[in-house]
């Protein structure tokens, strides 16, 4: 029954907001600043997720099954927990009132619509089977477990932490096998590759940049940088044209979106960097970056190879795509659909991957789950821009600008790389989105708790009718 004797059962609409008695709205404890769904589970949870996150995006398992040889089972130890803490907490529920979680869910639902129609349903199974099993389920995982805007910050400090474990990885465990070139690639894992790898750097390293522009401390601060700077490196000692591109497009959003400081900081180490690219980065992986078109002068021939062939699979992939454009040749069979059905190596195509993550899609999956592919990634740059926008115009909400910023610059970079990769079934984008829904919800709760100015209710309100009538007091005697 609602009573005033029990605001607890008001509608939110008509509750008396914090500091409407005089005096400026306090933002309480965030173990008091709790959503509906906090429990214990929910706590225990969580601090499981952290551990999930923390694995998946520095592949530490994978780290760790190479060097002693033993599988340790990390994703299902964590994972299992993680996901019936999820579901007991209503972290299904909860991640699905974002729409980026409803885009990706539906995305989900129409690869397993497809595998009827599939070119091989058997192996469009098993890819399915893997995709569901370990990589879509990220989604839930953050937005469904991450409740506060505390917790949101430990979640990115996760992913900032296992930074330093994948770029310490691709230093110790670089692939020697000459299958690269002098390219960087790393040894073991699903992103072994020189590209997968140097689009996960990209990926996260925005992250370490968050870390470097909100920590307390000033030697954090100063790691941080000199991470990114290492980071860096690495992604160019990669070779990879795509995270080069990435890098590209991630400085000018910096300068975009970034404050005059921060402009004037990225152009000061502009000179710091061309001068780390000639000394550290082999000559033969800046020839490759930069090797483009057969008139540049002393261009790389195999950077040339590739390009070549990455055009033919793009062509390719389009044509796919409009020969199948409900649901494609099936999930993860472009290479193998290609292979059977041309002859431009002897009497069987080139059995290669798309090297494209959209066309991938589209190709594979048809056209609507491009349609809904897109509408993920672009809800979740719309969920961040509202909250940056938001945030920019509250002196004490720039933490949450900076956060919004560093999102904002992680999925660009992410987005421009995918361009030249097949990342369509992995958890990145899923995981990012689940981040971005998880960061607007509690940013809305800081919005409302961390106002400077007093609030009070409206003559005639109904928020004034609920409160209690002060009589007036009289001045005090002198």
């Amino acid at each position: 029954m609602l009573s005033p004797a029990n605001p607890r059962s008001m509608p939110a609409p008509f509750l008396p907001p914090r500091g409407a008695f005089g005096g400026n709205r306090i933002a309480p404890p965030d173990s008091a600043r709790r959503v509906e769904g906090a429990s214990a589970v929910q706590f225990l949870a969580f601090r499981m997720a952290l551990v999930l996150v923390f694995i998946r995006f520095s592949i530490i398992h994978q780290l760790l099954t190479y060097l002693i040889h033993v599988n340790l089972y990390l994703l299902y130890l964590f994972g299992i927990p993680t996901l019936l803490g999820v579901v007991l907490a209503g972290g299904v529920q909860r991640t699905l009132r974002g729409r980026p979680a409803v885009y990706w869910t539906v995305f989900a639902v129409w690869l397993i619509a497809g595998i009827p129609f599939s070119s091989w349903r058997g192996g469009s199974a098993g890819a399915l089977n893997a995709y569901i099993r370990t990589d879509f389920p990220m989604l839930f995982v953050i937005a469904g477990l991450t409740l506060t805007w505390r917790e949101c910050q430990s979640m990115m400090r996760a992913i900032a932490a296992s930074t330093v474990i994948i770029m310490s990885a691709g230093k110790l465990f670089q692939d020697n096998s000459g299958l690269f070139g002098e390219r960087l690639a790393i040894n073991f894992g699903t992103i072994s590759n020189s590209n997968d790898y140097a689009c996960h750097l990209v990926l996260v390293l925005p992250f370490v940049i968050w870390i470097g522009l909100t920590a307390k401390s000033k030697a954090l601060r100063l790691a941080s940088w000199g991470w990114v700077g290492y980071g860096v490196l690495l992604a160019l000692k990669t070779a990879s044209r795509g995270a080069f591109l990435a890098l590209i497009a991630g400085a000018l959003y910096w300068l975009f979106r970034g404050t005059m400081r921060q402009r004037i900081g990225l152009l000061a180490a502009g000179p710091i960097v061309v001068f780390a690219l000639i000394v550290f980065v082999p000559r033969s992986s800046l020839i490759r970056i930069v090797s483009f078109s057969a008139t540049d002068a002393g261009a790389s021939q195999e950077a040339l190879e590739s390009t070549v062939m990455r055009r033919y699979l793009l062509e390719q992939s389009i044509v796919y795509t409009l020969q199948h454009p409900i649901f494609g040749v099936g999930l993860a069979q472009f290479g193998a659909f290609e292979g059977e059905h041309n002859q431009i190596v002897g009497t069987h195509g080139s059995w290669h991957e798309t090297h494209n993550t959209y066309t991938q899609v589209s190709s594979e999956c048809g056209m609507p789950a491009l349609a809904l592919f897109i509408a993920g990634i672009g809800s979740t740059f719309l969920l961040m821009n509202r909250v940056y926008r938001q945030a920019r115009k509250r002196p004490e909400c720039e933490d949450l600008r900076i956060a919004a910023f560093c999102i904002m610059m992680a999925m660009t970079t992410c987005c421009t790389a995918i361009t030249f990769v097949n990342f369509a079934y992995f958890f990145y984008l899923p995981a990012m989105s689940s981040l971005a829904i998880a960061v607007y919800r509690a940013a809305q709760d800081e919005f409302a708790n961390r106002s400077s100015a007093p609030v009070e209710p409206q003559p005639g309100s109904a928020q004034q009718r609920w409160l209690p009538q002060r009589k007036p007091v009289a001045p005090a005697a002198r």
